[in-house]
């Protein structure tokens, strides 16, 4: 999850400063992402419900207390997690029982089977597979050996395995997890609620502060304090005043409400506070010119903390060593920054080039035009500037995701993106004509389909692999028929499913396609 932009940082300050239209502006942005992972972890849309008003009523309670560095969202996630487990430890023989698909049925049928694993087992593949969550984290936060948080999230990942068996291969098992959707909307009743509450609980503050106004308008007369001649009397007689009306509202039950509330919030804020920055040690080499960390030169080697920036100029160069994820090279005149989580950053300007070294982690990289998700022992170099980002993977795969359009580049092969327009990897070696084509296609209307396709040769079946799900129903065959040329498909595999875009077939051929090329 990237910082918080501009607009974000914005309405949460007014929110914080008491302005209800920014407050519900941003919780309205939030509500479907919490609602979503709640969703998953109980599999019980009542449960989902309940956890994520109270998420929101907490947070607005809390509001002030998230730092400046803090993405909102993730402070948000944090907040529901922990609720959720609340409730798992109090409910366990409710989340035994199992769950009623049909009031939460999803049209992902990955993800309706990921809501029919057992309770616990969900929960922790939720928590490890699609929050990021480490196994010691998660044996921590439900109570449980480590040994056995491993061994229930292999059986969700064995049963999962069992039923999308393609998802074995090439690491394309956390790809799909990623396509999950970000937002499931919860009933009007959830978002009601939460507003609700906080207008009632605002109009309640309200009324109470008009209702002490006036006893906290009654100095002593001032001539009265003028003609003792004592000056600590007056300062005497104020203390006299004031004490009642502090020792009238103070009572034993009010204390220690106060006392653990403050626990409680002390305890959340150190938990997130945990989570946001566990990832540590990405440490910067650099060399010549200027290299900038959030405008402070970088004199010896120092790390790239979380939501840093990290600025070259057109004479200096960095080199970053993220462990477990490899070694990113950073070329002059570019400007990258670290986002809170453990293996992303973003790419706003220049070029860079990934090399693997003691891979255990595959490396998320952003840009304002597309997310690159690489496989691992992956090198690649990637420029991004205004109008294009330029991808070239030296070894391995890179799978660049672009308006939901997921796109595989191999090994040799480039893929140029365009902003507003689709990216479809080609072979560099290919006939120039048709690879300028290719780097311009802008999807299902592009007037050069056939052309395309009336050029392609072997080496670029990957390619029309792309544009085939790119392209209109009524074009769909002419490039299927090109590309069951070049390459047939394995026999389980027929035209009528193509023409449906079947995932599964589309995929097995693609792993046909990769092996040939």
């Amino acid at each position: 999850m990237i910082p918080d932009n501009k607009f974000v940082r914005s309405l949460l300050q007014n929110a914080q400063r008491g302005n209800f239209t920014a407050l519900e502006q941003l919780f309205r942005m939030n509500i479907g992402k919490v609602y979503a992972i709640v969703l998953r972890m109980t599999a019980n849309k009542s449960f989902a419900s309940k956890i994520t008003v109270d998420t929101f009523i907490e947070a607005w309670k809390k509001l002030k207390l998230i730092r400046e560095d803090s993405p909102f969202t993730g402070w948000l996630i944090a907040i529901a997690v922990y609720k959720t487990l609340d409730v798992f430890r109090n409910n366990k023989e409710e989340f035994a029982k199992k769950p009623d698909l049909a009031e939460i049925e999803s049209k992902d049928s990955f993800e309706n089977d990921i809501l029919r694993l057992p309770h616990l087992e969900r929960l922790i593949f939720v928590l490890n597979k699609v929050e990021k969550y480490s196994i010691d984290e998660i044996a921590d936060m439900i109570i449980m050996k480590r040994e056995d948080v491993e061994f229930h999230l292999n059986l969700a990942v064995e049963k999962l395995h069992d039923k999308y068996p393609l998802y074995k291969f090439d690491n394309s098992f956390q790809e799909r997890i990623s396509k999950l959707p970000i937002e499931i909307q919860p009933d009007k009743s959830v978002t009601d609620e939460i507003f609700n509450f906080i207008y009632e609980e605002r109009m309640k503050l309200a009324e109470k502060e008009n209702a002490e106004k006036p006893k906290a308008e009654e100095p002593e007369p001032p001539k009265k304090e003028k003609k003792k001649k004592e000056p600590k009397e007056p300062k005497e007689s104020k203390k006299k005043v004031q004490i009642p009306e502090v020792t009238i509202d103070v009572n034993t039950s009010n204390v220690k409400k106060y006392i653990f509330t403050g626990l409680g919030v002390i305890v959340i804020a150190a938990l997130v506070f945990f989570w946001l920055n566990r990832a540590k040690g990405w440490n910067i080499s650099a060399s010549g010119g200027s290299v900038l960390i959030n405008n402070v030169a970088v004199n010896n080697e120092e790390e790239l903390n979380l939501n840093s920036t990290l600025r070259t100029d057109e004479n200096s160069t960095a080199r970053i060593n993220i462990p477990l994820a490899g070694v990113i090279e950073v070329e002059p005149n570019t400007e990258i920054s670290r986002t809170r989580k453990d293996f992303e950053l973003k790419v706003i300007k220049g070029k860079i080039i990934k090399k693997a070294e003691a891979q255990e982690n595959k490396l998320l990289i952003q840009t304002d035009f597309a997310d690159f998700n690489e496989e691992l022992s992956s090198d690649f170099e990637l420029t991004v500037d205004e109008e294009w980002n330029k991808l070239f993977v030296y070894k391995g795969n890179v799978k660049v995701v672009v308006k939901g359009f997921e796109s595989v580049v191999p090994e040799n092969f480039a893929c140029d993106i365009r902003r507003g327009k689709f990216a479809v990897p080609y072979n560099p070696n290919s006939d120039n004509q048709i690879v300028n084509l290719i780097r311009e296609y802008s999807g299902p209307a592009d007037p050069n389909m056939v052309v395309i396709v009336g050029l392609a040769t072997k080496s670029d079946a990957l390619s029309l692999w792309h544009i085939l799900q790119l392209s209109s129903e009524e074009n769909r065959p002419i490039v299927f028929k090109k590309l069951n040329e070049l390459v047939p498909p394995p026999d389980s595999i027929t035209g009528e499913g193509i023409q449906k875009l079947n995932r599964e077939m589309l995929d097995q051929w693609l792993i046909k396609i990769l092996s040939e090329i």
